[in-house]
Order: C-alpha cells, then sequence, then structure tokens
C-alpha cells in the first residue's frame, strides 16, 4: 500500500527519525498501540476522580515521576524524573506548520526548521549544537507536519543543562544567518530531489491538491523554487518575519526526561525555556470548510513508479479528535478491518482477488478533516474485480448504517488497550521526549501520555455520526496500478493521475452486494489473555533440552522479570538456502504464503497483544511475542500452519509478489539500497537477479510442495524462550513443535550459518548498479587490518565522531546530498569504516573523488580531537551499551545474537564493552591510520548510478576486482572462519 502514514517531512540530523504519527490505523488495532507509553486501563477509566487528580495520567507499570508545569510565559512542559536513564532528552513543538505558509514561499515552515540549526547569538557555529549532542553520545532533530513543528534532542545526563542552554536558543535568538540561506535552501531541495520520486508522497501530495482551497493543499517541503525570492527582502525577510509571527512560547510545548529529580527538572524549565517570548499569537486553526459538491464523490487513477496494485476508498471525515476517550473512528475501523470469517477482508481473499484489507482512521489528517480508509492490494485477477471490490464495501457499510453498531466490541476493543496499559513497556527517551510534546498538542496535557489508550465506553452516537459520514458524497476511490492510462502531471512531483467523477451504483445494488458474498459481522477475540501469572526462571540463558534434531534454550528477563511477556523464536535451520537459489525462492515464497495464510490469527494476536511472523533466515523464523497466557495456543495454532498448502492460484499470486518486489526495490531510495547490496556482496545465500528470475520461471505447485515436506522432515530446529516462561512451559514447546514435525525424522542436518567476506590486503571489491531513479547512491568501506573486539571498538568510537564530522562537512557546508555521512560497522568479527551518500549533485567519478579527499581531511580533523572531546565520544559509546533496555525485545537481542553465532558463553556484551573501556585518543588515530591511509587498504566501493547520471562513467580504482556476477564472487570469496564456543547446538 502507498498510503503511508505521512504528514511530516523529517530532517537527518546525526539520527534519522521516522516520524511516529497517532493515526490510529489499523490492522486490528494498529498503531493505536504503537504508541506505547501510557494509557488508562479500563477499570480505572471508571474512576474518573482518581484521574483528574494526576498531573498526568500514567501507566500503572511507569515507575517515572511525572508533573507538569505552565511557565509564566505561557510555555507548558512536561517533566519525566527517571532514575535509571544515562541520557536525558528534551523536544518542544510549535502549534503550527506547512498550513501556516506564507503564499509567497511554500515550505517555509519546514525551511525554518532547518534553519534554526543553524545557529544563535550564543552559539552561533552552524554545526555546534548537532556536534554537541553527537560528542556527548546523543543526536539532534526535527520535523514539520501540516500543523506541526517538532525539534528533539538527546545527550549524556551530566550535560543537560548546556545541552538545554544551546537548544532553547533555537527560540530565543536564533541568528536566521543570510549567509546560509542558499545552504539550506540547497538542503531543502535536496531532501525534495530525494523524495519526489516516491509513490506515497506523490498520492499523499495529490490527495491534498483533491481538496481544492483548503489549506492542507500545500507544497509541504520546499525547494529552490517555491524558496526563492519573491517579496522585498526576500527569503531572508520573509523567514524572519515567520518566526516573529509564530514562535511564541503560548504556541509551545515541551517535555524533559532526566535522572534529575522533579525539583530540579522544574528548575532546568524555568531556567531555559522561561525566556522564550510569549507573544500572544492566536493558535493557528484550520477551518476552512470542505465544498463535498465539488471535491468529493471523485475517482483517481494514479500510475505508481513501483509495480503496485491497489484500490483505495479514501472517506474525508470531520475531525474528532475531540472524541478521544470513545475513539469512533478507531472503533468502526476495528469492526470493519477485522480478519474474522465472513468479513470482508477474509472474503477477498477467498476470491483470489486480494492479498490485504487496510482498514485506517486518521481524524486530523488535513487539520478541520480527517481520512477513514479502505486500502485493498488487489492480486491480478483482482484487477479485474475493482467494481465488484467497491460494490462490496459499500455495501457493507450500508449494512451496518442500516442495522446500527452497538457495543459488542467494546469489551474487546477496551480489554486490548487496558492489558496493554497495565503493562506498557517503555519506548526509547529520544522517542517519547517528542512523541510527547506532539500529543501535547493535541490532547489536553494531562491526557497527553493516555488519550491514545483511553476507551471509557461505547458512543453510539459519536460512531454513527461517523458511519454516516462514510458515504459516496465524501469518497475518493484510487485506482491505482501500471496498467492505468493517465497522463496529467503533478507539479514539483514525478507522478502521471487522472480524476474523474465517481458514479456508483444505489443502494438497492449495494444490499444485493453484501448477500451475493454473504457478508457477515466479526466474531469475538478468542485470543485476549486472562491471567498475568509470573514464572520463576533464571535470569542467565540455560539449555534447558538438546537432541538430535530440536535443542531449547531459556533465559528470564532481569529487567522486566514482572512483566507477563515473553519473546520466542523457532528456528528451523537448514543448509538449503546456501546450496541453491532455487531453495532461496522457494524459502521467500514459503515465507509470503504463510504470512498471508495466517492473517487472520496474525491480526487476532495482535489485537490481544502478541505478535506472530515468520521470517526468511537459513531456513524459517518462527517469533512470537508479547502476553504468555495464550501464547501456547497461538504457538500451537502458528505451527500447525507451517505446511502450507497453496492452490496453483495462490502459489503464482505469491510468484508475482515477489517478482514485483524484484522490480521496486530497484526504486528504493539509492542511500537506502546500499546496505542491501552490501549485505549480498559480502554474505553467502545471496544470487544474481537473473538466477532468481529463472528459479521463479522453474516453480511449480508439485516442486514446493516437495520442498516444504523435504525442510519439515530435515530442519535443526532451534528455540529461544526469552521472558515470562518456565521449564514446563518449555517442555510442552518441545511437545508441541514435534506433534507438526513428520514422525520418524532423521537426524536433522548440522547447524549452518552463511559465510561472510573476509577481506584481504591490498584487495578492492567494486560493485555497479544502474537504477531507474535520479540521484547517485556510493559507498566506500574500509577494512580494519585485522578483525577482533579490539578494532571493533576502535571503530566505534572512531565512527561516532566520524559521522559528525562527514555529515557536517559533506552535507551542511558543501550540501552534496540530503543523507550523507560516515559510518562504522562489523561483518561478522571484521570491522569497517568508510563514507556513504545520496547525491545529485555529483557524478561518480567526481564523488569518488570527494570521499578520497575528505577521507584524507579527516585525518587532520582527528589530529585536533582534544582529550576532553575524546573522553565524551568514548563515553557516549559506553552509554550507549550499557543503559538498561527499553523493553523486553531490546534486552533479549544480544542474547539472540550470540546464540545465532554459537556464542554460547553469551559474552560477546561485555567483551565489546570492555574493549571499549580500553580505547585510547591514539588508539583511534592508529585505527584510522592502519585502516583508511594505508598504502594497501581493503576497500569494498558500491555505486548506484541514477538516470541523472546515465551519461558518466563509474569511477574505479586501479586493480579493482570489479564484481558482475555475486554468485561466482561467493564461490572464490575469502571467508571468515565460523566459531562456536559451549554446545554445539
Amino acid at each position: 500500500m502507498i498510503n503511508r502514514a505521512l504528514n511530516v517531512c523529517s530532517i537527518e540530523r546525526g539520527a534519522r527519525l521516522t516520524a511516529a504519527l497517532t493515526c490510529l490505523s489499523r490492522t486490528a488495532l494498529g498503531s493505536l498501540l504503537l504508541f506505547g507509553i501510557a494509557a488508562c486501563d479500563r477499570p480505572e477509566q471508571a474512576d474518573e476522580a482518581a484521574v483528574s487528580d494526576a498531573p498526568v495520567v500514567t501507566s500503572p507499570n511507569d515507575q517515572r515521576r511525572y508533573d507538569l508545569i505552565l511557565l509564566e510565559n505561557g510555555l507548558e512542559v512536561v517533566l519525566v524524573s527517571d532514575p535509571t536513564v544515562e541520557k536525558s532528552a528534551a523536544a518542544l513543538s510549535v502549534g503550527l506548520g506547512a498550513a501556516s505558509d506564507p503564499t509567497d514561499y511554500p515550505g517555509m515552515a519546514h525551511y525554518l526548521e532547518h534553519m534554526l540549526f543553524m545557529g544563535s547569538a550564543q552559539y552561533p557555529e552552524p554545526d555546534g549544537f548537532m556536534a554537541f549532542t553527537a560528542e556527548h553520545g546523543g543526536m539532534s532533530n526535527a520535523y514539520t507536519g501540516l500543523d506541526i513543528t517538532n525539534y528533539m534532542m538527546l545527550v549524556e545526563n551530566d550535560v543537560f543543562p548546556g545541552a538545554l542552554d544551546r537548544f532553547s536558543s533555537f527560540f530565543t535568538d536564533p541568528l536566521l544567518d543570510p549567509t546560509y540561506i542558499d545552504k539550506e535552501k540547497n538542503a531543502v531541495n535536496a531532501e525534495w530531489s530525494m523524495r519526489r520520486e516516491q509513490d506515497f508522497r506523490i498520492a499523499y501530495r495529490l490527495a491534498r491538491k483533491l481538496l481544492g482551497d483548503h489549506p492542507a493543499n500545500r507544497f509541504q517541503i520546499g525547494n529552490l523554487e517555491s524558496l526563492a525570492d519573491k517579496t522585498e527582502g526576500g527569503l531572508h525577510a520573509a523567514t524572519v518575519a515567520f518566526f516573529e509571527q509564530y514562535y511564541s512560547a503560548n504556541l509551545m510545548k515541551a517535555s524533559l526526561i532526566s535522572d534529575r529529580s522533579i525539583t530540579e527538572l522544574r528548575a532546568l524549565a524555568e531556567t531555559y525555556f522561561a525566556d522564550i517570548p510569549n507573544k500572544q499569537t492566536p493558535k493557528p486553526e484550520i477551518k476552512a470548510p470542505l465544498n463535498f459538491a465539488a471535491v468529493g464523490s471523485k475517482r483517481v487513477r494514479y500510475v505508481p513508479k513501483d509495480d503496485t496494485r491497489e484500490l483505495r476508498l479514501d472517506f474525508i471525515i470531520d475531525n474528532n479528535n475531540d472524541r478521544y476517550a470513545t475513539k469512533p473512528s478507531e472503533y468502526l475501523s476495528y469492526i470493519l478491518g477485522s480478519e474474522m470469517p465472513g468479513t470482508p477482508a477474509v472474503k477477498l481473499r477467498e476470491l483470489g482477488w486480494a492479498s490485504a484489507l487496510g482498514v485506517s482512521a486518521d481524524p486530523s489528517r488535513y487539520g478541520n478533516y480527517g481520512l477513514f480508509t479502505l486500502s485493498v492490494n488487489l492480486t491480478p485477477e483482482g484487477l479485474a474485480h475493482r467494481e465488484d471490490i467497491t460494490r462490496m464495501l459499500l455495501g457493507y457499510l450500508a449494512m451496518l448504517r442500516e442495522k446500527g453498531v452497538d457495543d459488542r466490541y467494546a469489551d474487546e476493543f477496551g480489554t486490548a488497550l487496558a492489558n496493554r496499559f497495565r503493562f506498557l513497556e517503555k519506548m526509547d527517551d529520544f522517542s517519547y521526549a517528542h512523541e510527547l510534546t506532539r500529543a501535547m498538542q493535541t490532547y489536553p496535557a494531562q491526557f497527553a501520555i493516555s488519550a491514545p489508550y483511553r476507551f471509557t465506553g461505547f458512543d453510539k452516537e459519536a460512531v454513527e455520526a461517523v458511519l454516516a459520514q462514510l458515504i459516496p458524497e465524501r469518497l475518493h476511490v484510487w485506482e491505482i496500478d501500471q496498467q492505468q492510462t493517465a497522463t496529467e502531471s503533478l507539479y514539483f512531483y514525478d507522478g502521471q493521475y487522472e480524476v474523474e467523477e465517481l458514479v456508483l451504483p444505489d443502494v438497492s445494488a449495494l444490499r444485493d452486494g453484501v448477500a451475493t458474498y454473504d457478508l457477515s459481522l466479526p466474531a469475538e477475540n478468542r485470543l485476549l489473555p486472562e491471567q498475568f501469572t509470573i514464572a520463576e526462571t533464571s535470569q542467565h540463558p540455560e539449555q534447558v533440552m538438546a537432541t538430535s534434531d530440536i535443542s531449547v534454550w531459556l533465559q528470564g528477563s532481569e529487567a522486566f522479570a514482572d512483566l507477563p511477556r515473553g519473546y520466542t523464536q523457532v528456528y528451523l535451520n537448514t543448509p538449503y538456502r546456501q546450496q541453491s537459489v532455487d531453495a532461496a525462492v522457494m524459502l521467500v515464497l514459503w515465507t509470503d504464503l504463510y504470512n498471508l495464510a495466517q492473517t487472520a490469527l496474525i491480526n487476532e494476536a495482535g489485537i490481544a497483544g502478541m505478535g506472530l511472523n515468520l521470517a526468511l533466515d537459513e531456513g524459517l523464523r518462527l517469533t512470537l511475542s508479547g502476553f504468555t497466557d495464550k501464547q501456547p495456543e497461538l504457538l500451537s495454532t502458528a505451527l500447525a500452519g507451517l505446511r502450507v498448502s497453496p492452490d496453483e492460484q495462490s502459489l503464482q499470486q505469491a510468484i508475482d509478489r515477489l517478482v514485483r518486489g524484484l522490480d521496486n526495490r530497484k526504486r528504493e531510495l539509492p542511500v537506502s539500497q546500499l546496505g542491501r547490496v552490501l549485505s549480498s556482496l559480502t554474505r553467502t545465500g545471496y544470487y544474481d537477479e537473473a538466477s532468481v528470475r529463472k528459479a521463479v520461471d522453474e516453480v511449480t505447485l508439485n516442486n514446493f510442495n516437495g520442498f516444504v515436506e523435504a525442510l519439515l522432515d530435515s530442519a535443526l530446529v532451534r528455540v529461544y524462550l526469552f521472558g515470562n516462561y518456565d521449564k514446563a512451559y518449555a517442555k510442552q514447546t518441545v511437545t508441541t513443535i514435534r506433534e507438526v514435525l513428520p514422525a520418524g525424522r532423521p537426524i536433522a542436518s548440522p547447524y549452518t550459518r552463511g559465510a561472510v567476506y573476509a577481506p584481504v590486503v591490498g584487495q578492492t571489491l567494486m560493485y555497479n548498479a544502474d537504477l531507474p531513479v535520479e540521484d547517485l547512491g556510493m559507498m566506500l568501506l574500509y577494512a580494519a587490518p585485522s578483525p577482533g573486539v579490539e578494532n571493533e571498538a576502535n571503530g566505534l568510537v572512531l565512527g561516532r565522531h566520524l559521522r559528525n564530522r562527514a555529515f557536517d562537512t559533506l552535507r551542511t557546508e558543501e550540501q552534496l546530498g540530503y543523507a550523507a555521512g560516515g559510518l562504522a560497522t562489523a561483518m561478522q568479527d571484521h570491522p569497517w569504516v568508510g563514507f556513504y551518500i545520496q547525491t545529485p549533485v555529483k557524478a561518480p567519478r567526481a564523488m569518488l573523488t570527494r570521499f578520497e579527499d575528505f577521507a584524507q581531511e579527516y585525518a587532520t580533523m582527528l589530529e585536533a580531537l582534544t582529550q576532553e572531546q575524546f573522553d565524551n565520544l568514548k563515553s557516549g559509546v559506553l552509554t550507549q551499551l550499557t543503559e538498561p533496555p527499553t523493553n523486553l525485545a531490546d534486552e533479549a537481542g544480544p542474547y539472540l545474537a550470540d546464540w545465532s553465532r554459537e556464542q554460547y558463553d553469551f559474552s560477546s556484551r561485555k567483551q565489546l564493552i570492555a574493549a571499549v573501556q580500553a580505547v585510547t585518543i591514539a588508539s583511534i588515530r592508529e585505527y584510522y591510520q592502519a585502516t583508511v591511509l594505508t598504502e594497501d587498504p581493503s576497500r569494498i566501493l558500491i555505486q548506484l548510478r541514477g538516470q541523472r547520471w546515465q551519461d558518466q562513467p563509474y569511477a574505479s580504482f586501479d586493480g579493482a576486482n570489479l564484481i558482475d556476477s555475486v554468485e561466482s564472487f561467493h564461490a572464490i570469496m575469502p571467508r571468515q572462519a565460523l566459531h562456536h564456543k559451549g554446545s554445539n547446538r
């Protein structure tokens, strides 16, 4: 689906921000439950008096202390005291965004967001804030939406006051230096250029264009044309005026999260935020009404860049965020998106017309209006039935209107929220800080945390009011596929579309459609937990069973021992993927068919607070997570479905999805493709695209079914149970697994791991590929002179400095691309450092020359690094390695990594921490010299050449090994040794 939750533009400043919108979308409770911070337990929701006494309503599982204060300048600040954190976070949101852009300067709010990072009167260095946060183990970022601009930062605890001093100066005395006007215009332009070919951004822009004169119909991101001087004083004067008008304390919300006490945090807020001027600026509100006679009832034909097939019904609804306590839109989406038998989602799959139906409600997408969306991922057969599907969905809505919606789902809807609330896990504090300031712009501050979970009961009138708006007069029907013949262009975006009036059947025909497909309301959820018993389990990994074909490891949580949650991996390990491309293709098809077949189970489990997924590895990894009470039932049903039995149509549809995926991934952002290309180059088990396509062509139903049986008959089964489990559960798990495996299995295959490239001194690997997008993506990596944890530690500390120096030089100063920087990574035991970029302004040879020149320049920067700066960098790395986990998955991660690598002493994290502690400023300089500046470096150069540079030659190194086939290279590739410690299973 290309209708992703998008109404922000994020700017990368030392860390990538995935802007988390509360678009309360569904499958099941969907992203309603993603905002995993705090909420109202249903039993406690009844006690409104108790709730009203709390300054901020929080989860019983949240041991942090909170307060809410209003500064004299009108700025509301939420304070969070958490003695366990090793880093402090802050965020500040302004209650306006692109909808407030001046008519002459579309993109102004986003451009100003960039400019505020370019220095203040007190701290004039344009890269000073980013450098400060990075040097002190943190990061900073910002994003701009339609009606919000949000800034955030994270640093080590001891420098929090200094960071706040710098951060608050954004809003008291920013330089807005004319010197950086062109540079930041170029940065905004590069961001626009990088994203203008993405389907979901094009569709989002087109959807807003359909609103006519409504303020949501703005070019939001900005570019050189939209930000060109058009008024007296030009862009600079307009920027200053925009800041002076809107950046007022009464429009702002802030959050502080730290190990300090509430009293200390209150003092920090007063010291650093009280001087932000309150200009008594009225809050910008989007109030313009839509003329549905003009903007409603449209059919939109869009030709996507990616090979996608989607039918989407977008209903424009009135903003009902004020009904957050009863959630009428979300309650309705809960019903409509159900995967229970007899519902549209299931019926569409049974007919072979769709692989998925998604339902989402975003009540404030356009300010005073929102969207209620039904999105259908079509199969090839479904393309011919778009009208039938539209009639089915509209008929189902008509049936609900006629019969009425009652409270039969209120208990499970509310219970799902209440259970999440009762045992909520933390999110990382950087994200938490800006989620708080986002929510405070939407909800009363007291309920900023709890609003996404608050459900006080079924509101029939409100639900029926939403349902009454899901009518053709408010509908846009999107037909999205590459067979569309639309030719109209969208200004500033590379997309073709057509819009026409929508003609739909009458109500009686819709009623007939419901009867034809025998649709019904959903059944009730069976997997909601009923017991929250805590198991007694050792917090150290223990192998509790080992046979010739199954082994089980068990470990209790140390950080979350009192939570009734668990994380299970059932790994069916096999050498097949390593042996042939045919097996690799079969495994991809298997995971796709399984996850599609289990959609209803995955959906039901998700509502109940559990996760289920089957993923490709050296074989298959089945992962379960969440509340443990009903996990035995979930595991039993999930395992029973492993033996997928598709019919010919289902298999061909899976093949179609695989082939389209091969095509579509070439259209991803070049910078996003670099990592995947690197993995395929340096790890066995990956194959050339031509080989994959040939293997796909040879798949038959018989050989697929034979592959399934062969793997189940021979796979080595490895199980890791982390969290709220005990030995009795482990034993039962083995029994459940054996029930689905063939009886009398022979001895399983030995444990298989993919091999990883071992760099050779003086050898350069080079991989080139042309892409159907515009920009150039390039990565240049240098291998450490030897493998080992000591060099990995040097690389981690060095990388923290290199990343930001490269970003500042290549992106901020030289404007070579929006996504640019340095990196440090490790491939198995061997560390690497290097550079990456996506650039619209440099051809391959020029870009490689710039990378090489910067590699020399950086040596001077590294020599200028002071001992104090180094100590801060090192401290930041150590803090990141030693800080407490925020949730069960974070805690389990290092143990699962060691388990997968057969490091059964589970000491890799401890060894790395010890190695980082031993790093010195001299050792990272020596490491850089020996890795990058040596006369015989070991390198990897990846060039992904976009259409803009097709007439420009690739860059090259003398004597480089140009890899045309990853399969041929893997056959001769030097390989790192596969070590293991302890048990061989």
